[in-house]
Parts: C-alpha cells; sequence; structure tokens
C-alpha cells in the first residue's frame, strides 16, 4: 500500500487522529510475582501508564511489567504513525489525588510516607495531568513524540519506592 493509500487508511481506521496521549492506571493487589493472580494481572495489563513503567515496585509485578511494556508500545507506535503526522508522547502521573491512591493520602501515616518519596514535597491534582495533555496535544508540542513525560513531583528521582511503595 503506497503512502497515501496508507494515510488514508489510518485516517479511517483511527478517525483521524494526530496525537494520542497514554495516561492512566491502577496498581492492583499486592502480591509477589509467583503468587500472582492472572485476573488480576489482566486487568492492570488493560490500564496505562504510571510512574511504574520507571519505578520498580516490589509486589507490583503486573503494574510495573504493564507500564514498562506500554512504554515501548507507544515507542513503536510512534515510530509507525509518525510518517501520517501522528505523535504519541506519554504521560506518567505520580502520587495524585484519585480514587486510586485514597488508602494511602487518607490517612496521616500513608500520606507522610508517601511524601518522603516525592522531592516537590506534596501530590499531584488532577488539573496537574489535565494541564500537561492539553499542552502534548497542542502546537507547543508539535515536535514531542516516542517519549514519556513524568508528572511526578520528582518521585521518578528518588529511591523510596525499595521497600515496596
Amino acid at each position: 500500500m503506497g503512502g497515501d493509500a496508507q494515510a488514508l487508511a489510518l485516517d479511517a481506521a483511527w478517525g483521524g487522529v494526530d496525537v494520542r496521549v497514554n495516561n492512566a492506571g491502577i496498581d492492583g493487589p499486592r502480591t509477589l510475582s509467583w503468587d500472582s493472580d492472572l485476573t488480576a494481572w489482566g486487568k492492570v495489563i488493560d490500564i496505562i501508564f504510571s510512574v511504574h513503567e520507571r519505578i520498580a515496585w516490589s509486589g507490583y509485578n503486573a503494574c510495573t511489567a504493564s507500564k514498562a511494556g506500554l512504554s515501548m508500545l507507544s515507542q513503536t507506535l510512534a515510530q509507525e504513525a509518525g510518517p501520517f503526522g501522528v505523535r504519541v508522547p506519554c504521560i506518567a502521573p505520580g502520587a495524585v489525588r484519585t480514587p486510586i491512591n485514597t488508602g494511602v493520602w487518607e490517612g496521616p501515616w500513608g500520606m507522610s510516607d508517601l511524601l518522603t518519596k516525592i522531592p516537590l514535597g506534596c501530590t499531584g491534582e488532577v488539573g496537574d495531568i489535565a494541564g500537561l495533555a492539553v499542552l502534548m496535544a497542542s502546537d507547543a508540542a508539535g515536535y514531542v513524540t516516542a517519549t514519556t513525560l513524568f508528572a511526578d513531583g520528582g518521585m521518578t528521582n528518588y529511591p523510596g519506592f525499595m521497600h515496596g511503595g
């Protein structure tokens, strides 16, 4: 299939996609690799991106494996779709105040422990990620693709997750 035909097929299949921002995540139940429940593992695999693309997290093997795998998938998509003008930047949020981690930031011990893992000393807000997604979809980031932007308060630059989160 020639370039023009491929572009038309891509537009028809993807509805004229110009940018795809991968951003979502769940961590699943904490379990060691050899005790993992395959159904729970599958649920985590179906959801995309977080800082655990880069941060190992003992007991959350499905989370870390899926995030790292999706990073490479996104880079491959960017390579394949780039000639058609499609960009594929990824956003990897750190600790953001959402229902997924309410149990952590709700209690005083959990929040105190969490903040030791974030050099900025605070959790993110949904607007922090939304603003970055708008920027990534805009012309201001028109040359950004095949990379992950970490919106994590510096968490990926901090070793505090080696004890399991």
